[in-house]
């Protein structure tokens, strides 16, 4: 049976009805990874032994009747993520083969759910970077085209997603590290909205809150179980979203008329006409689906200031011994340096200032149920082309990433639904953002898209 691709649901279903055992699955996954990972260096770390005996296990539990609801799934961790049995890196030699002891919050979720930790995924030094290139791991490739970036921050799980790895993939996002990545190659990825997952036990709040934990999948239903599993508050917690009142999964299937504000440009920011032309369509599918769609925006420069001063502290933050200093990437001792000059007073005035300019988009959401967006302004750029100025890597940035961040500093879940392919093959995204805390609405029309634009049957040439 081909297991490469199906989607969590699907493979839930398969070892319910013992069509599949919890060890075949896990076999044939690491297979795969043996087949397809040389060429894509998505993985950082791999739990192979230890898998195949969470998987044993998890087969003792079917014939007990006791199965949990992500029984035997496998799934990844990104490397940034705290992993109570594995290294986690962080991206950056200065903390290699480094072990916390425990999981963060979100992969304890996924394991007391009965998912199967395979391994951890690449990414770059600290996430501060759109694209998955380091010193530590090199760069981890497209599947769609090997010469072209993944993405990034989270880019190890966007591929593991593409190649029919894993169904299940965790990400993080503090700029749009699971927006950009999932557009990259192909595949749907959902910023939650900010404090939907608890960040615990080891971190309050990232850079200043606007960093979030979430899912990389192949499919909208599989992003929903995800946060099914996950969602919730800890011990504790800064803060955090109200619950919704039904389940995530159920707004997968379900169908209302929403008004949509539709944006292309924004800010004389340059966007390929390719990726205009995907949201343009997109816009006429979700007319012809019956949703209003006009065209709006709410301004978003006013947020540019206060996030990069805000993401830049967020890694100075970081206590490095001198050695450790030493091993930081240039451009990342770049941000750390500038990180360490400046002062408390205006790091304050930034986080208030950030929040104060959150209100005003927030208001622009009183009248639109949604925001359709380009994801990126382009398709992935070649490696090692963007962010090569390391004192002026924002300035590439902020370009590619004009529609990422700020709903970031909003707070706003996000998600980037695959809307086709420019003339040379690579993916486009597009952008569903929604109102504060209210990923259902996101996934509800993401679900729709998915269903009227079916993209499972693309595949990379890798695959």
């Amino acid at each position: 049976m081909e297991l490469a691709g199906l989607s969590a649901l699907e493979l839930a279903s398969l070892l319910a009805s013992r069509h599949v055992s919890p060890v075949e699955l896990i076999d044939a996954t690491f297979a795969r990874v043996d087949k397809l990972n040389p060429a894509v260096n998505a993985f950082a770390w791999l739990r192979h032994d230890a898998a195949l005996e969470d998987a044993r296990a998890a087969e003792k539990r079917f014939v007990g009747g006791d199965a949990r609801p992500l029984e035997g799934i496998p799934f990844t961790a990104k490397d940034l993520a705290a992993i109570a049995d594995g290294p986690t890196n962080q991206g950056s030699r200065a903390f290699e083969g480094q072990r916390l002891g425990v999981d963060a919050g979100v992969i304890a979720r996924l394991r007391a759910a009965g998912a199967i930790l395979i391994g951890s995924t690449t990414a770059s030094e600290f996430g501060n970077r759109p694209t998955t290139e380091s010193a530590l791991f090199g760069a981890t490739r497209n599947p769609w085209n090997l010469e072209r970036t993944s993405g990034g921050s989270s880019g190890g799980a966007a591929v593991a997603a593409a190649l029919g790895i894993a169904p299940l993939n965790h990400a993080s996002d503090g700029g749009g590290s699971i927006r950009i990545p999932a557009a990259c190659c192909g595949v749907y990825g959902i910023k939650p909205a900010r404090a939907r997952i608890t960040l615990g036990p080891l971190l309050g709040e990232d850079w200043g809150g606007l960093d979030v934990t979430g899912p990389i999948t192949r499919t909208v239903g599989d992003a929903a179980l995800f946060l099914d599993e996950t969602a919730g508050p800890a011990p504790g917690d800064p803060y955090w979203a109200a619950p919704p009142l039904k389940s995530f999964l159920s707004a997968v299937d379900e169908r209302a008329p929403f008004t949509i504000a539709v944006a292309y440009e924004r800010d004389g920011e340059t966007v390929d006409p390719e990726c205009i032309a995907k949201v343009e369509a997109t816009a006429a599918l979700l007319r012809a689906l019956g949703h209003t769609v006009t065209e709006a925006q709410p301004d978003l420069l006013p947020l540019e200031q206060p996030y990069l001063v805000v993401s830049t502290i967020g890694i100075g933050v970081l206590d490095l011994t001198a050695r450790q200093l030493d091993l930081l990437e240039p451009r990342t001792r770049v941000i750390f340096d500038a990180a360490r000059e400046m002062k408390a007073v205006e790091y304050v005035r930034a986080l208030n200032d950030m929040h104060l300019q959150a209100r005003t988009v927030a208001a622009f959401f009183e009248e639109y149920d949604a925001l359709l967006t380009p994801t990126l302004s382009r398709p992935a750029p070649p490696i090692g082309e963007i962010g090569k100025d390391i004192h002026g890597a924002w300035n590439d940035y902020r370009n590619w990433l004009c529609w990422t961040w700020p709903f970031n500093v909003t707070g706003q879940p996000a998600a980037t639904v695959p809307a086709g392919f420019s003339s040379e093959g690579l993916p486009i995204g597009v952008q569903v953002v929604g109102r504060a805390a209210d990923e259902r609405t996101v996934l509800s029309l993401s679900a729709e898209l998915e269903r009227a634009r079916p993209w499972l049957d693309r595949r990379p040439p890798t695959f």
